[in-house]
């Protein structure tokens, strides 16, 4: 790659951190699930409404990556940045568990604009750099951008809803604005533009490769499983804080320091990757947090370490996942295919939070997640038993010719 290039490709990947940590929307974070029970609802109203965002992810992520291939990466996450910050903006205002389900749905449909989008914008753009083997690297930072401007808007955020409820969700809304115009400073890649004339025909077949792939198949709904149990946590970090003694003011600190655990999960996945390998991790991250969810079950003193492994664990996940995924599909319908893979994971998520909220009820919300720590952990051995998708013979990559 010569000097120019590399300058070319830098000054992009800047870009594309700044819109990353503009969208983060961390204001809002530490105050969601409490300004919601300050509005009537009780856990298992936030279980379901919190749901509702999957239920719209699932209505959305096909439509939306599709749309993503037809008008391209750039301006898919330019409409989800616009909507996303129409949804804070909702947020704002709502008062009713109606008001909630409509904007966390509403919420789910506006962030399928960008969750196939911006990992195919980012591998597409890679690859017309011939940096494809940056990708996991890359993609781990942008994701520790995001986590570490969440982090530092996240330490306000508290403190702001008690001066007055609107304000974090109305600042949010404001700099994920910022954030798509950012986003109309970034190219097509080439990919991308070859995709103008992307059929309906295109697109199920796109949609086909995940299903057909029996290592994309198996490993899709391995981990959405996997990943089902630190997205069902995230609901109750706010009530089990309350709980312990912590305000809404001081959660901002709390949830700062779960964005950068986030933030180190996503950037040091790549090391975890190469030490360990991917396969052994998807044993060893969810048994580990199964263990620690039951040792939080009996001694709550421990829930609060326990979040912060939940956050990083989940991003090392996440960053690792996506770069299996994106190394066996092919670029032309990459985005659609990367919205089915969501789409799956949707659909596991949502039957996770509104389970999880209805069992939290009953029992209380360490148990109930300990329980789903546990269940995780025997599904992920009935899958690699019945469909191993880390064994040899699966891992081979296939060509990726468009």
């Amino acid at each position: 790659m010569s000097q120019h290039t590399h300058s070319s490709t830098d000054s992009l990947i800047i870009r594309f951190y700044s819109y990353r940590g503009l969208t983060s929307g961390g204001f809002v974070y530490p105050i969601l699930t409490v300004h919601a029970l300050s509005q009537g609802l009780d856990l298992a109203g936030v279980g379901l409404a919190a749901g509702m965002f999957f239920a719209g992810t699932l209505l959305g992520e096909i439509p939306t990556g599709y749309v993503g291939d037809r008008i391209g990466r750039r301006n898919s996450l330019f409409v989800g940045s616009v909507l996303i910050s129409v949804t804070h903006f909702g947020f704002a205002f709502a008062d009713s568990l109606a008001g909630f389900v409509f904007f966390w749905g509403f919420w789910g449909v506006a962030a399928t604009f960008r969750s196939g989008s911006t990992d195919a914008w980012l591998y597409d753009t890679l690859t017309d750099h011939d940096a494809t083997e940056t990708y996991t690297r890359v993609r781990g930072r942008a994701t520790g951008v995001f986590y570490a401007s969440a982090a530092i808007s996240a330490l306000v955020g508290g403190a702001l809803y008690e001066n007055w409820s609107a304000l974090p969700f109305l600042l949010a809304g404001v700099l994920t604005a910022i954030g798509a115009l950012v986003v109309l400073t970034l190219p097509e890649p080439a990919a991308s533009r070859s995709n103008q004339g992307f059929s309906l025909a295109e697109a199920r077949t796109a949609l086909v490769s995940v299903v057909s792939n029996r290592t994309v198949r198996s490993f899709v709904l391995l981990s959405g499983i996997v990943l089902a149990v630190p997205e069902t946590v995230e609901v109750f970090v706010q009530p089990v804080a309350l709980s312990i003694g912590f305000r809404p003011s001081t959660l901002g600190p709390l949830y700062a320091g779960l964005m950068l655990a986030a933030a180190v999960g996503s950037s040091t996945a790549d090391a975890i990757g190469r030490r360990i390998g991917v396969g052994r991790w998807f044993v060893v991250g969810p048994t580990l947090l199964a263990v620690v969810l039951l040792v939080a079950s009996s001694v709550h003193a421990v829930a609060l370490p326990v979040f912060f492994l939940s956050r990083g664990a989940n991003t090392v996940t996440d960053t690792l996942g996506s770069t299996f995924v994106n190394d066996r599909v092919a670029s032309h319908g990459r985005a659609t295919t990367l919205s089915g893979v969501s789409m799956v994971h949707a659909l596991v998520f949502l039957v996770a939070r509104t389970a999880g909220g209805a069992v939290a009820d009953a029992t209380s919300p360490l148990v109930a997640l300990a329980g789903f720590g546990c269940l995780a952990v025997g599904a992920v051995a009935v899958i690699r038993a019945a469909a191993d998708p880390f064994s040899p013979r699966s891992t081979v990559r296939p060509e990726q010719a468009d």
